[in-house]
């Protein structure tokens, strides 16, 4: 299997360091910045200066490129120019977190010319380089197929699979996301009550390693949890602010649209709002258990 892989930011570095332990996997890599390049080819990737460098370097008659770039701006002018530089039956992989709408548009695009696409939500944060990555898929299936054992080789098992048309990978990873924030604000005002309620010298790193030991409540999140607080018991080096990066604001929008019902996640959403104008332990868990699974930034004190 050949790849053109287009960005080693956080998730996508971790994501190029996997292929390239897969045996038989060939990568082109390229990024906006230089030195993520130089460390992917350390690591046995082929490194180019650009995007048309990346595509000659491509041997396989049909080619195949997965940008894993920030949505919006940065992946619309890389997705345009890979639509001047591939060929009829080439594939574009669009990975990160682009909204759907994007995503349906630019299969629209693509198929203009004769470029078929997937839409691949990417889930299982920085840890996800040793255990595999969730990916959902969104076109046909024949192109799907097609790019099917490069989702074998990084896959986590039975965590992939195509999960409807153009732009259903990236609409099943925005409710996922949206899904994330509301059990990421239930942790994190339990634990909350724990620090000040009628026990409030209960050991709260003790309390998550003894729930993620067969409670109902085991859970990834839950291992973010027992991580962050095994660094830090009071998390007293962070700030209570919670980034969002999108999705959970674009799920919000499409359940009001939709008129769907989408208390609990919506509710998590306006939390991290408040969260910057606010102290409490509850949100500082939430901020540390970004940092955590997505090492996704804080703001310490």
């Amino acid at each position: 299997m050949e790849l053109g892989f287009i960005g080693l930011g956080r998730m996508g570095g971790s994501m190029a360091a996997r292929m390239l332990k897969s045996k038989g996997m060939r990568v082109v890599v390229w990024n906006r910045s230089p030195e993520p390049v130089k460390e992917a080819v350390a690591k046995g990737a082929i490194g180019s200066a650009s995007l048309r460098e990346l595509v000659g370097l491509l041997k396989q008659k049909r080619k195949i490129v997965w940008m894993m770039l920030p949505s919006g701006d940065v992946t619309e002018k890389a997705f345009r120019e890979l639509l001047t530089l591939l060929k009829k039956g080439d594939i574009i992989i669009e990975g990160a977190n682009s909204n759907f709408n994007d995503s349906i548009r630019r299969h629209k695009e693509a198929a203009k010319k004769g470029i078929e696409m997937l839409d691949v939500g990417v889930s299982g944060g920085v840890v996800a380089a040793k255990r595999g990555y969730a990916l959902m898929a969104g076109g046909t299936k024949q192109t799907y197929g097609h790019c099917k054992p490069l989702f074998d080789a990084i896959g986590y098992p039975e965590g992939y699979g195509l999960v409807g048309g153009p732009g259903a990978g990236h609409y099943v990873k925005m409710v996922h996301n949206a899904i994330e924030y509301g059990m990421m604000q239930s942790i994190a005002e339990g634990f909350d009550l724990l620090k000040k309620g009628s026990y409030p010298h209960v050991d709260a790193k003790q309390v998550a390693h003894l729930w993620n030991h067969g409670t109902i409540v085991q859970s990834f999140l839950m291992e973010m949890v027992e991580n962050a607080l095994s660094k830090d018991g009071n998390l007293t080096a962070l700030q209570p602010f919670v980034a969002d990066s999108g999705e959970g604001k674009w799920a919000a929008v499409e359940a009001m649209d939709k008129s769907i019902p989408f208390v609990a996640n919506t509710y998590a959403l306006h939390a991290r709002y408040l969260s910057r104008d606010k102290d409490s332990f509850a949100f500082k868990l939430l901020a540390a258990m970004r940092n955590e699974f997505g090492g996704h930034e804080v703001k310490k004190r």
